[in-house]
């Protein structure tokens, strides 16, 4: 099968080196990827379970030609790149081609609506880091899930390919009720950012933690309200992990031991634009959140303010780094 995947970053360069073992993969990136591959000779994956690949049998291009002869394209842009993505598949890709489309966050898959392809909207579970020498590492523990749209037989081909990597492919027909439960534990990449810790040491931190319990909470009640059963995607159902979040600390060190199954150095990839002063992705994770809750006639005060601070920090207004006890007396002001 040829697979092409449109907007290599960090996560379409981890599916595609697993993918490029049992297929011809092209991933479609920027120029300082190119040379990162080309001075390497090989992309290399590694993870929290200490596994460590190299793959170079891909290609790496900015061209967008591969569009055109592939059997699937994996659309893993950034939300904010969504609608150029969809411009640059409308022009090159086959019509028939299916296009799996793995985003974080909530509004941005509405730009693809305009194309002939089959889109099948689908998320990635775990954390992928960018580290030198062409390597991309995968922090966290987590699966990939996709629309039960797409086809049995390329399901199951990606699903073997995945196997090999210790993670798997399932679908559902409720791909609208898992968007939400994945934005759920995205809604600490703002917090991830803010803090400017490692994601394993930011969760140890009560403070931080007890924000992420009123992020999700406020989620939570809007999905009630929208009569969303949330799927687990963790050991624990959707509502009971703010309430965790909210235990002493060596409690939650005792209970939330895969929670902080983590690479000790992992940190989120709004962290990373951040640090890389690239504009995030805040409006699709904490801000889907705030506009759905104000459609609803609700309040999000949590989530609101940790766009504010994302945004400020964006602008030159703040640094990151701010502590947990300054983030939760300017939600206390917003209530």
């Amino acid at each position: 099968m040829k697979i092409a995947v449109l907007g290599a970053g960090a996560i379409g360069c981890y599916l595609g080196a697993v993918l490029s073992k049992h297929h011809e993969v092209t991933l479609i990136g920027r120029e300082r990827l190119i040379n990162a591959f080309n001075r390497a000779g090989h992309m290399a994956l590694s993870d929290y379970q200490e596994r460590d690949c190299q793959y170079s049998n891909l290609t790496v291009t900015d061209s967008t030609d591969a569009l055109a002869s592939a059997d699937l394209i994996l659309l893993t842009v950034k939300c904010l790149a969504v609608h150029e993505a969809a411009q640059q598949l409308q022009a090159f890709a086959a019509k028939t081609t299916p296009v799996i489309s793995l985003q974080n966050g909530i509004g941005s898959d509405d730009m693809l609506r305009q194309l002939r392809n089959p889109v099948i909207r689908g998320i990635v579970g775990f954390n992928v880091a960018p580290m030198d020498n062409c390597r991309f590492h995968r922090g966290t523990e987590g699966d990939v899930y996709c629309e039960a749209l797409i086809d049995s037989t390329i399901a199951m081909q990606l699903d073997s390919a995945f196997h090999d990597m210790g993670f798997r492919l399932h679908t559902t027909s409720g791909f609208e009720a898992l968007q939400w439960a994945k934005l759920q534990l995205n809604l600490n990449n703002a917090i991830n950012a803010v803090s400017n810790l490692p994601l394993k040491q930011e969760l140890e931190t009560r403070g931080y933690r007890t924000i992420l319990s009123l992020a999700m909470s406020e989620l939570i009640e809007v999905t009630k309200q929208e009569q969303l059963k949330l799927p687990k995607l963790t050991k624990l159902p959707a509502r009971w992990i703010p309430v965790l979040l909210k235990a002493p600390d060596s409690w939650f060190k005792k209970l939330a031991s895969s929670m902080l199954a983590i690479d000790p150095q992992a940190r989120s990839s709004m962290w990373e634009d951040l640090n890389n002063q690239r504009t995030t992705e805040i409006d699709y994770i904490n801000g889907a959140v705030v506009r759905a809750a104000h459609a609803l006639g609700l309040q999000a005060p949590a989530n609101l303010t940790l766009v504010e601070l994302i945004k400020d920090i964006e602008e030159g207004r703040r640094t990151p780094g701010i502590p947990s006890e300054e983030v939760l007396e300017d939600i206390k002001k917003r209530r």
